[in-house]
């Protein structure tokens, strides 16, 4: 839509996808914050340069093919829940954000796309590390230096390997406050075909995303997963 114009202003773009005003207004600011679009002097809404320029080099245009599918999938669970969703992709021995929607109360996670948090205390990580080959996985378990970071934080080689392997098998995985106190996590693969390419998770106070809530939460989370997956 906006490709094919010169901008539109907010209302335009609430009157061509038929949307209320709330959920068009985030969805508009979930593409600035991401850099998809932006603003010119006119106030007009139009595909930025930073989006155009990735599009015609090779890995940026896959990565941001990706994250054009993926956005109104993340945007949705972070509405629907009221809490912080993000992905995030392997990047060596860590896992890097590559979209964030933040959630609606004063109280939440705050992530932003570039952050990079330990494979071993966040969901997403532990989600990617989980379906990575085996070879794969046994090498880069080897380098973690599995720190405390809470009490709660996995800090055994063997542990951590069960831990995967419970991932592998349900279909999702947890962080239960083990990257900080008070905070939790749950995530869920992206797969393209039969690779897992990503990892979408929902995060939030422990006290708001509670284990009472976990089937609720994993159905959605998982959802998503399967959403985002069978755009790509």
């Amino acid at each position: 839509m906006l490709i094919d114009s010169p901008g539109l202003t907010a209302q335009e773009i609430i009157e061509k996808l038929q949307l209320n005003q709330s959920t068009a207004y985030r969805l508009i600011s979930t593409l600035e914050q991401n850099r998809f679009i932006a603003k010119n002097s006119g106030s007009r809404y139009a595909v930025s340069d930073v989006f155009i320029s990735r599009l015609f080099a090779n890995y940026p245009q896959k990565q941001d093919y990706f994250r054009w599918r993926s956005v109104s999938h993340l945007d949705q669970l972070s509405r629907e829940t009221g809490e912080t969703a993000y992905i995030g992709m392997l990047q060596g021995t860590e896992m890097m954000i590559t979209q964030a929607v933040p959630g609606k109360y004063a109280t939440r996670t705050h992530h932003e796309a570039g952050d990079r948090l330990p494979l071993h205390a966040d969901a997403i990580g532990k989600c990617l590390l989980a379906f990575q080959e085996r070879e794969e996985q046994s090498r880069i378990i080897e380098q973690l230096s599995l720190e405390k970071l809470t009490e709660h934080s996995i800090t055994s080689r063997e542990l951590f390997r069960e831990e995967l392997e419970r991932i592998r098998q349900n279909g999702y995985s947890l962080d239960n406050e083990e990257g900080e106190i008070g905070v939790r996590c749950i995530g869920a693969p992206i797969r393209k075909g039969d690779q897992v390419i990503a990892a979408i998770a929902l995060s939030g106070p422990s006290n708001r995303l509670c284990r009472d809530k976990d089937p609720v939460h994993i159905r959605m989370v998982k959802d998503c997963a399967r959403a985002i997956s069978e755009t790509l």
